[in-house]
């Protein structure tokens, strides 16, 4: 039976135990692991910290053994020991190692074993070449942390090559469209089913947790089920450094380039993370021409829109304009109940009706958190054996702290009200009681109290000097109004959704 090969032994393994779990539980718990010693008898897993190690060996050390098993067709021991610790960082004096240095991780590549001293001779502790026909002593230097000796043996085969798995949830059929979404999510469609023609190159931007992960694999899985073959790439900016790096490293940049211009289809996600990286920046802008003169469909992500990438080259951002850059925004209410709803039903649980919308109240901008929301009400409620009501939901989520999309002021807030209502700002902080400036200056003084950090008497003196128990009647109106009356539920809704989006347009707020 041949020998195992420490890093392609952890790549096959970290891909089994990605089909096996969730991805966020793959996140957490396995992508910083590293492989160190292994033998025909035994294989050592490094973790990161000593609390990963010891959570890895009470709840997945059966789960890793298993995938071990799989993977090498032997039934070998696993062992699960603490990571190494790091001394001095790498010499900056050459371009390609500041970039290793700014990679924070190595996914699934075994990167920090080899990268060290690979492509010099051994070298002896007092910094001497072996002699010839000699083995030195000292295992290779990553980053200051000594790599274990079976990681440090001689350049065997890497995982150059292997492509990241998709996420098998990822699909068109179950990512939820909105107003917040829709562009981005029809050009996707559209490349879906006609790639390299359709919108060439797209570009999606965002903040973190809106969904670009998953509308990028999407498009991988609709390209992947289509009857005619095509290769589809999908991977991380950070993985394509890493395996920029590794090529160079190793005197694969042939094959690297092979692998990677020969691609029907090339999705990257996290773009951003070239900044500041001159060489893999010029290596990736090459591998755009050759995929884009061939036709051959690009598809980029990044949390912001090409002109505010810091410090990348102006021939790159202009690239990423040539076809379609959209945006994907913070979900409105209505996406995140909808949202809710189906993360839910994909654990084959229905919510009810104010626990759903209790949960996409309390997220409002993030999916990647409101999932986990879902996820934590679901879990209480295994856990504790009870059903799900609105009193667990708001029992499970006590903690979570809500956070804003924008910074959202009462001149903004006043300027929402005076479009909406039709009135001006003198009017709305003014003295008049009339119905048709008293329930605007209601709904403001709600809306401040639920948008913003200011006190009651704060929000009093932006509209019009009243005391703080006027904004609290005004709060307290508002909301038993809203309990009764479907439709002024939906305004408040509505306006809400205005302000969370940035769209406060109205007349002028200077009184």
């Amino acid at each position: 039976m041949p020998s195992l090969q420490p890093v392609a032994l952890l790549e096959q393994v970290l891909q089994q135990l990605q089909q096996r779990m969730r991805q966020e539980q793959f996140d957490t718990w396995f992508c910083g692991v590293q492989i160190g010693e292994l033998s025909d008898e035994e294989v050592e897993f490094i973790a990161p910290s000593g609390f990963v190690r010891d959570w890895l060996n009470r709840n997945y050390l059966g789960t890793l053994a298993a995938a071990v098993r799989e993977v090498s067709g032997r039934d070998l021991r696993v062992h699960i020991s603490l990571a190494l610790s790091t001394g001095e960082a790498l010499d900056s004096g050459n371009a390609l190692e500041r970039e290793f240095k700014a990679v924070t991780t190595a996914r699934r590549q075994g990167i920090h074993e080899i990268m060290g001293e690979a492509t010099r001779s051994p070298a002896t502790p007092g910094g001497q070449q072996a002699a010839p026909g000699k083995t030195s002593t000292q295992t290779p230097q990553v980053g200051g942390a000594t790599a274990s000796p079976a990681a440090s043996s001689a350049l065997e085969p890497m995982p150059l090559c292997a492509e990241t798995p998709l996420n098998r949830d990822y699909t068109f059929e179950h990512y939820v469209v909105g107003s917040c979404n829709q562009l981005s999510h029809a050009a996707a469609l559209a490349i879906g089913q006609n790639p390299g023609r359709a919108y060439n190159p797209l570009f999606v931007h965002g903040n973190v947790g809106l969904g670009k992960t998953h509308l990028l694999q999407a498009i991988c899985h609709a390209i992947k089920r289509k009857p005619e073959p095509s290769r589809v790439l999908y991977l991380s900016c950070e993985d394509f450094t890493n395996k920029f790096i590794l090529s160079i490293q190793t005197g694969r940049l042939n094959e690297f380039r092979e692998f990677f211009r020969s691609a029907d289809v090339l999705v990257i996600d996290d773009v951003q993370f070239l900044g500041g990286k001159e060489k893999t920046q010029e290596e990736f802008f090459h591998t755009f021409n050759a995929l884009y003169n061939r036709h051959k469909q690009i598809v980029i992500s990044s949390d912001r829109p090409p002109v505010e990438i810091p410090t990348v080259e102006e021939r790159l951002v202009s690239r990423f304009k040539w076809g379609l850059v959209t945006d994907i925004e913070v979900p409105c209410f209505e996406t995140r109940l909808a949202i809710v709803d189906r993360k839910a039903r994909l654990r084959e649980v229905v919510l009810s009706d104010d626990v759903a919308q209790y949960i996409a109240e309390r997220v409002s901008t993030s999916i990647r958190e409101l999932e986990g929301a879902v996820i934590k009400v679901i879990g209480v409620a295994t856990i504790t054996e009870r059903p799900i009501t609105l009193a667990l939901a708001e029992e499970a989520l006590k903690g979570l702290a809500t956070r804003r999309p924008n910074k959202i002021s009462i001149d903004n807030i006043i300027s929402l009200i005076t479009g909406e209502f039709s009135i001006s700002a003198r009017d709305l902080t003014g003295k008049g009681r009339t119905q048709a400036v008293s329930l605007p200056r209601q709904i403001g003084m709600y809306l401040a109290r639920d948008h913003t950090d200011h006190s009651l008497e704060e929000v009093g003196r932006h509209f019009g000097n009243r005391d703080h128990t006027t904004v609290l009647y005004a709060v307290t109106k508002i909301k038993n109004r809203a309990k009764g009356d479907r439709m002024f539920k939906e305004l408040l809704v509505n306006l809400s959704t205005r302000l969370e989006s940035g769209n406060f347009e109205g007349y002028s707020s200077t009184v």
